[in-house]
């Protein structure tokens, strides 16, 4: 078996770097044979996982990265049958491992739990011409990501508790028209709108708590309009993992979702995309043996 480390150096403002050196020493330590590749710009995790993924030969990577990081990993994957996928988490948000069983803020534990454990089959969607691993949404979130990424000189947390408090002071409602498994097309007003594999968005988030990454389905959530006095009472009750206890959330379990976008933006695994008026999401036929 192969072993590889994909590490973003500049993925939560330093932290993989950091672990890198720490999972580098442990490494090195016991002897442990592995080949490292530092990536140097957007998209570079994904380029170099197409190159270690069509040799049609064994090969595990390991991700030392964020939501975004992980996401490239998972575009980059030719041959799903011989790949093998586990993360150090070392992002900023670090969203998708709170559906796993992955030590989160212990790098060498981290590490160790990917070198016993014995990989499982999981998910991924499919997003028109996309994989997420995560989630896919718009709304509110997209507006706060915009903003969280201006905001350049605040701890990551504190970053995004206050592009969401700004951005909800000042929010859309989002008119779009959605159709689940093929179904009738239906029209909606929300705040914002969650297509989960994974549970968490905003370092924590809890928009899609019944996702499981191992299910074969979706787990698709959103959020109604409602009232503009009770926007503080929701968004707390959102914060706290409690979404699904808003009387104006709907929680679906699918195997995809047509949505006509109005504003041609979305965000999948914490990347803004633009420029598309539908999306397409849906579950992937092949699945990653995954790490956790």
């Amino acid at each position: 078996m192969n072993y590889h480390f994909i590490y973003n150096p500049i993925a939560g403002h330093g932290l993989s770097k950091r672990n890198w050196i720490l999972i580098q020493d442990f490494l090195n330590d016991i002897n442990f044979k592995y080949t490292a590749h530092k990536t140097q710009g957007e998209r570079h995790a994904e380029i170099i996982t197409r190159q270690l993924t069509s040799k049609n030969e064994e090969v595990t990577i390991i991700c030392l990265g964020g939501d975004g990081t992980l996401s490239e990993i998972v575009n980059g994957i030719q041959d799903f049958e011989h790949t093998t996928l586990g993360i150090i988490p070392s992002g900023s948000g670090n969203d998708f491992v709170t559906a796993t069983k992955i030590p989160k803020d212990d790098p060498i534990a981290a590490i160790k739990f990917a070198l016993i454990t014995q990989p499982r089959k999981i998910n991924f969607i499919n997003a028109n011409e996309r994989r997420a691993i995560n989630i896919v949404g718009f709304g509110l979130d997209t507006d706060v990501l915009k903003c969280y990424y201006k905001i350049k000189f605040l701890p990551n947390k504190m970053r995004y508790k206050i592009a969401t408090i700004w951005k909800t002071l000042f929010f859309k409602w989002r008119n779009s028209e959605i159709s689940v498994d093929g179904g009738p097309t239906k029209s909606i007003t929300s705040l914002l709108l969650s297509i989960g594999n994974g549970r968490a968005i905003g370092g924590g988030i809890k928009m899609c708590p019944e996702a499981q990454i191992d299910d074969d389905y979706l787990n698709f959530t959103y959020i109604s309009k409602f009232p503009r006095f009770k926007t503080i009472f929701y968004l707390m009750k959102v914060m706290k993992g409690n979404v699904l206890k808003l009387r104006v959330t709907t929680s679906i379990k699918c195997k995809k979702v047509s949505l006509k976008l109005p504003n041609k933006t979305f965000q999948l695994d914490g990347i803004i995309c633009h420029d598309t008026d539908v999306l397409n999401v849906s579950i992937a036929e092949e699945k990653i043996n995954f790490l956790g």
